[in-house]
């Protein structure tokens, strides 16, 4: 028998360690409220940041659907806003858009929005894949839906929102 430092502590410490610690702190929040503003300075769309532990046994897609509708996505004026939900226990993302977003920006968007997340959470920077995303997706709502000259209505809260 012997005895050693292991060089990793075992995969279980690490699932603990993540329950208590958060996913975002604040200073990486504030970094994506932040991102989310400015980009809708330039946009009538409206982003959304939502995070969970797990998505459930509904999947991913199905939860990001719920959300979106719980958080009153679906109710902007033009019909362009998006979801960002991060299950963060469980590794996953998905992004929702509403329907006329979706319509007029087509799939491509969705594909980069998820590049720009995969590159970043690849290398456990998740409040920079996040951002990246925010300045993605807002990149193409300024294209399809730009805001006249003016203060303009920010219709959602651009905090991020949580829940178990």
């Amino acid at each position: 028998m012997g005895a050693g430092k292991a060089k990793h502590p075992p995969a279980w410490t690490r699932y603990f360690r993540r329950l208590w610690r958060p996913f975002l702190n604040k200073v990486e929040k504030a970094r994506i409220v932040a991102s989310i503003a400015e980009q809708e300075k330039q946009t009538t769309g409206e982003i959304h940041v939502h995070v969970v532990a797990w998505a459930g046994h509904e999947g991913i897609l199905a939860l990001a659907r719920r959300k979106f509708i719980e958080l009153g996505l679906q109710q902007t004026e033009h019909r362009n806003g998006v979801l960002i939900l991060v299950s963060h226990l469980d590794h996953q993302f998905a992004i929702w858009g509403d329907e006329v977003l979706h319509d007029r920006a087509g799939q491509l968007l969705w594909e980069h929005a998820r590049e720009a997340l995969i590159a970043h959470f690849a290398e456990r920077r998740y409040a920079e894949g996040i951002e990246a995303c925010v300045r993605e997706i807002g990149s193409e709502l300024t294209l399809y839906f730009p805001k006249a000259t003016g203060a303009g209505l920010n219709q959602l809260p651009d905090e991020i929102s949580e829940s178990g």
